[in-house]
């Protein structure tokens, strides 16, 4: 079974303004009860039982929030955090992490990446799919996890499978979000998978491929030379040293996508058979509320609503719509245009209004 687990919890999360924040992005939105994104995504690593540690890998200028997020898993003695001394994408962040491995005499363990804000619930078929994606990561692949799609979404990136390889496809390639019309031939096709993010590898094998492919990355993060390991409020704080982040702000940014998975001819594919949901929009948000009570939302002649509050609302002859008042801040947004969440976050971006972000 995998050796350790990395989970990416850097992310802004602007489509889903203003419940998410710079402060406090999306992974911290409770969805579950108390729970929250990140949460679940801990619970879910933990149910995996790594031989090694689960790395959280978060911007330093949240880690206050992030330590009393983990502080309910402190006593696991399975969690540990790697500080972000300033955002670098994905290829970075990973690399990091992985050179933390190594200087704890640890390149050889397998890695399962995974971002700190999807929905998971089947953790059976989760866990069938790692073990598949550990396999092929011992074989020296770069695994990917692609989810069979449903519909031909135009928001995913797109993996088309090559040859059967093990317990997954070797990737004939790595397609861009597509327009509708070349999605619907992805459906058609049955060899298109949805790019999940989630990956699995050894350390070993992600340092060589990215020095290969993203020379300048590791020449940077190669650079360090100690772990500089502390603890605070009972959890392990690795890599928080003027060393690192020093290293870390001469690294590119970039993703793992663009910097090593698309060049890589070690890219593998796992077909993943879970329930899968990146909550990368108020359309996509909406499933998780489902069957759950709204309160203080009063409404008359409405249809197809969706409301997520802090105070009551009441809604008159209206249809179609999402309403999200949170922090303050209000949203109202037809269905299905959520996506342009986020050209209207950088419209006030560019107002110089950073105190509404």
């Amino acid at each position: 079974m995998i050796d350790d687990i990395l989970i990416l919890a850097g992310g802004s999360g602007t489509r889903l303004w203003p419940a998410s924040l710079s402060k406090f992005p999306k992974q911290y939105i409770k969805v579950k009860g108390d729970d929250s994104l990140l949460a679940l995504t801990i619970k879910r690593a933990l149910a995996l039982n790594p031989k090694g540690k689960i790395y959280i890998i978060s911007l330093k200028s949240q880690m206050e929030t992030l330590i009393k997020e983990c502080a309910p898993f402190a006593d696991t003695g399975k969690i540990a955090i790697i500080p972000e001394p300033a955002a670098r994408n994905t290829a970075p962040a990973i690399g990091i992490a992985v050179k933390a491995l190594e200087l704890m005499g640890r390149a050889d363990d397998s890695l399962l990446v995974l971002p700190a804000d999807h929905m998971i619930e089947d953790i059976a078929k989760f866990t069938s799919c790692v073990e598949k994606a550990d396999v092929l990561s011992r074989m020296g692949h770069l695994v990917t996890f692609g989810i069979k799609p449903l519909y031909p979404e135009t928001g995913y990136g797109y993996i088309e499978q090559g040859k059967s390889k093990a317990t997954g496809y070797i990737v004939k390639s790595f397609r861009e979000k597509p327009d509708l019309e070349t999605a619907k031939k992805f459906l058609a096709a049955g060899t298109y998978l949805w790019n999940s993010g989630m990956f699995c590898f050894t350390g070993k094998t992600y340092w060589k491929e990215l020095s290969e492919h993203s020379k300048e990355m590791t020449d940077a993060i190669g650079t360090v030379k100690a772990t500089g390991e502390y603890a605070k409020d009972g959890i392990q704080i690795l890599m928080d040293t003027p060393e690192v982040a020093e290293a870390y702000t001469r690294a590119p940014s970039n993703s793992i996508d663009y910097a090593v998975m698309e060049k890589s001819v070690l890219s593998a594919v796992v077909s993943a058979d879970f329930d899968w949901n990146d909550i990368g929009s108020w359309d996509q948000f909406e499933t998780l509320l489902e069957g759950q009570e709204v309160k203080d939302v009063y409404q008359t002649g409405c249809s197809n609503t969706t409301v997520f509050s802090d105070i009551p609302v009441a809604l008159c002859d209206v249809s179609d719509i999402t309403v999200v008042i949170k922090n303050g801040k209000a949203l109202i947004c037809r269905k299905g245009s959520s996506q342009k969440v986020k050209e209207v976050r950088a419209q006030i971006e560019d107002a110089h209004r950073k105190e509404l972000l």
